[in-house]
């Protein structure tokens, strides 16, 4: 036991400065400098490329952005050569859980996102673990990346009443969360009471769509919708069977995509969720035999991690395989279809999409998921700018960031991925990353790892402490 503490003391000594005195961290003071040099930038302020730049990060912001023969920043900057890189926004990962409770385990899930170049994310369940975490990460005693956190999930049984929820949006409010997450079903007074008490404490509300309220209970009443998968069960198969004919359903996606335009409702599709669900009930031993799962500790795959009973990534728990055997799979493969044709049409209505992954759903690892909903995304029909931009200029819109993070000029803060290929031609290319600046510091790919390696030891460790 005691080879444990010490080891989990040395380790988390890696992840945190707060017992150091309260000082900006060397890596982001405002003398420092590091510049990317001979650089290809994707600015994400429209589709385009500007070749052969030079970056010039100092303290956390980006200090200059010119031509490389224009600036030779050799002088007072350490330089990262560039040539024939690709940088790009850090980025946006709109749907993320970070457990409850279990400091090494929060870590490590972030490691598992820096790791795959994402450099914000959005909490979807909170506790005062996580905002005190979130709280570390913006006072800077942490590299890692910035969180927003909505509160808990607001449903019933939990919440059967108007003053059940109006109060719980209030106290939220009070305590700190950034937005109200809305999960399940709720009565109609509930769901009204929420989405006043919301309005009035200027807190916005994401999450799923209260099914047995139908679609209308979010369109213009939340802020984000969080999954297309909702669409399903409160528009589509809303009192009904889920349709079949081709012609009624290209009219239902159409007509369904224009009203979430005009309540200025966001929508993240997390289509890579649901299509995890499809490539589990076929063979889930193939899913489990994926590379990103050594980094996925046995004790974070088990219902105890979430909160669930029977829940899980491996099967007899696993919720999926026991649900869909190989006969249904048409089925889902027909309810997936319908989410591609939505995501495709809310683009074309102009709904602003954001990339999601919603990690730790059985066999969806955090970071790693982001490239599966990447590739879902272009099979949709999002152009490879159009993906990137879901999880950089997007996603720092409706953080209300945008003047911060999402593009890459001068004065924003230094979150950028440095890409060996150009993620415009191929969006797998935003996964050749070298390395990750995350609030103006650097980490090559080498470091990254040897961080990543670091948090799982410590939550292998401290299992169960």
């Amino acid at each position: 036991m005691r080879y444990r503490r010490c080891l989990a003391a040395l380790l988390f000594a890696l992840f945190s400065t707060q017992h150091l005195p309260a000082q900006p961290a060397p890596g982001r003071s405002a003398s420092f400098c590091t510049a990317v040099a001979g650089v290809n930038i994707v600015p994400m302020d429209h589709e385009r490329v500007l070749p052969d730049q030079t970056v010039v990060v100092r303290g956390e912001r980006i200090a200059r952005v010119a031509p490389a023969a224009q600036l030779d920043a050799s002088k007072d900057c350490t330089v990262i050569d560039g040539r024939g890189g690709y940088l790009v926004p850090g980025l946006i990962d709109s749907h993320v859980h970070l457990p409850l409770n279990g400091r090494a385990d929060q870590l490590l899930t972030l490691q598992m996102l820096l790791y795959n170049g994402v450099t914000t994310g959005i909490n979807m369940e909170g506790s005062p673990a996580i905002l005190a975490l979130r709280n570390e990460i913006r006072d800077k005693a942490l590299d890692l990346p910035t969180l927003f956190s909505t509160g808990i999930f607001i449903q019933q049984p939990a919440f059967m009443t108007a003053d059940q929820v109006a109060q719980e949006v209030k106290a939220e409010r009070a305590a700190g969360y950034d937005f109200i997450k809305v999960h399940g079903d709720l009565t109609q007074e509930a769901d009204d009471a929420l989405i006043d008490a919301a309005r009035e404490a200027h807190i916005r509300v994401a999450g799923h769509v209260p099914s047995n309220l139908g679609i209308d209970a979010a369109l213009g009443r939340q802020a984000l919708i969080v999954h297309a998968e909702e669409y399903l069960y409160s528009y589509f198969q809303f009192h009904r069977a889920l349709p079949k004919d081709t012609a009624e359903i290209d009219r239902m996606v159409k007509e369904i995509a224009q009203r979430t335009a005009a309540s200025g409702t966001w929508v993240s599709p997390t289509l890579s969720v649901f299509h995890q669900i499809i490539l589990q009930a076929a063979d889930v031993n193939a899913v489990l035999a994926r590379p990103e799962m050594q980094y996925i500790p046995r004790h974070m795959t088990t219902g105890a991690a979430v909160g669930a009973k029977n829940f899980g990534f491996y099967p007899p728990d696993n919720p999926y395989v026991k649900r869909w055997p190989p006969e249904k799979i048409p089925y889902l493969l027909a309810q997936y279809s319908i989410m591609l044709k939505l995501t495709r049409a809310l683009r074309d209505a102009g709904v602003p999409l954001l990339a999601g992954t919603d990690p730790f759903v059985p066999c969806v690892v955090p970071g790693f998921s982001l490239k599966d909903e990447f590739d879902q995304l272009y099979a949709a029909g999002l152009t490879p700018y159009e993906v990137l931009q879901s999880a950089t200029s997007n996603g720092a819109r409706f953080l209300d960031e945008a003047k911060e993070v999402g593009e890459i000029k001068e004065g924003m803060r230094a979150d950028l991925v440095l890409l060996s290929a150009n993620p415009l031609d191929n969006i797998d290319n935003a996964f050749q990353q070298d390395g990750v600046f995350v609030h103006g510091k650097w980490f090559s790919k080498d470091a990254l790892q040897r961080q990543l390696d670091a948090a799982l030891k410590l939550s292998e460790t401290t299992a169960g402490d």
